[in-house]
């Protein structure tokens, strides 16, 4: 297990941020590529919306799964390693899903990717908490951030302009290219930490990180509130383009232009977590964040908007998001020091089982309301859980 680090300066931190936010680049534009092509492969593969936007719940519940195995990994063989192997994997997978002939063939490949994935974006979450103190950890996680939310953009608004000129396959080929630079920037420049102590990987090994994750009480609780802010958050997406298609007519470029908003939202705060952590603190953040998105999601339930106005609508929610799961993330590095990689990997479990829930979710949803009743309802969900959240669970680091 590594041991938990008490200071290190935050210039000596600035390549392995630079490195992790490129890696979680290349993960975050393989994790939300195929977004706004949900309409495309539905013409291609002859199915449903509703069976593409499923694609989506097998990427983010194999990614789920993966993470009570890659957590223990990250702590016994070290987080570098494992995020340089997961990287390797992730861009063979994307370069397999460019030559997929069927349905079945690309659902198969996305779910395993989805768990080689989730190797990366946790573990470097918690690579950051090994050297972070936690008065600098939400601030640097925040910079951390910005990188991850550019590629996130990146995924969404380049791949329907890619799909659109070079056809869909090519948007996995490029995916593959960033995913094994990735890797090769993680071999070239970051070195393991030489005084990191880890046990062998072994089943009671694992346990006992486990036990000492849960020995904190605050860790189911938590837990619990990221499942539910994944489902609200996450089960809209894979719907966008068609909602917006039905809506207006566009293309899954301009689709895609509007669920990078989200993205776009991420970097102001991701320029701003400094300000924001020492002017609001965590309880006000989630609180905040909660009714931005609740704003966003209400707004864009009018269907006689404009698609464009979508984009600012996504700006404001992608904002929103991040200052309440920002807020989480950092808990998140808290819960367990001895054993940061297992408490980081079941937090992105959790969000990963929200994730896989929401589109769900939301199917039924539409079906039973329609598309404004489904998205007011996601709409009060996330307010109300960004009030609430404060009033429940107790948010250490007050403001700096």
């Amino acid at each position: 297990m590594d041991k938990p680090v008490t200071a290190t300066k935050p210039a000596s931190l600035r390549p392995l941020i630079l490195v992790l936010g490129a890696c979680g680049f290349a993960s975050t534009f393989t994790m939300r590529i195929l977004d706004p092509l949900v309409p495309t492969l539905a013409a291609e593969f002859g199915r449903t919306i509703a069976q593409i936007a499923a694609m989506a719940t097998a990427f983010s519940f194999a990614y789920a799964v993966g993470q009570p195995f890659l957590g223990p990994i990250a702590d016994s063989v070290g987080k570098l390693r494992t995020i340089s192997v997961c990287l390797g994997l992730l861009a063979l997978l994307s370069m397999a899903a460019a030559f997929s002939l069927s349905f079945d063939v690309l659902t198969v490949i996305r779910a395993s990717t989805g768990i080689v994935a989730g190797g990366v974006i946790p573990i470097a979450m918690a690579a950051i908490g090994d050297r972070a103190p936690m008065a600098e950890r939400q601030v640097l996680l925040g910079r951390f951030l910005v990188l991850m939310i550019v590629g996130q953009m990146a995924g969404a608004a380049c791949s329907g302009v890619i799909a659109e000129h070079f056809g869909w396959r090519s948007v996995f080929v490029m995916a593959a290219a960033m995913a094994a630079a990735a890797a090769l920037l993680v071999i070239v420049v970051l070195k393991p930490r030489p005084d990191a102590a880890r046990l062998p990987l072994s089943f009671a090994g694992a346990l006992a990180n486990y036990r000492s994750v849960f020995a904190n009480p605050r860790s189911k609780l938590l837990y619990a509130i990221v499942i539910t802010e994944g489902s609200l958050i996450f089960g809209m997406p894979p719907y966008v383009a068609a909602i917006l298609q039905e809506r207006s007519g566009i293309g899954p470029s301009l689709a895609g232009l509007v669920i990078a908003g989200t993205g776009l939202g991420g970097i102001i705060y991701g320029i701003l977590t400094r300000i924001l952590v020492e002017r609001l603190g965590p309880a006000r953040m989630t609180v905040t964040g909660g009714l931005l998105m609740a704003t966003g999601y209400v707004l864009f339930s009018l269907p006689f908007l404009p698609w464009w106005s979508a984009v600012g609508l996504f700006t404001l929610n992608g904002f929103g998001f991040f200052l309440m799961h920002g807020t989480f993330q950092a808990q998140a590095t808290e819960l367990a020091p001895t054993a940061r990689g297992s408490a980081v990997s079941l937090f992105a479990c959790a969000l990963f089982l929200g994730h896989a829930i929401g589109p769900v979710a939301m199917g039924i949803a539409l079906h039973l309301l329609g598309t404004t009743g489904a998205i007011l309802l996601f709409a009060a969900g996330i307010g109300l859980l960004g009030i609430v959240t404060p009033r429940i669970l107790p948010l250490a680091g007050s403001r700096t």
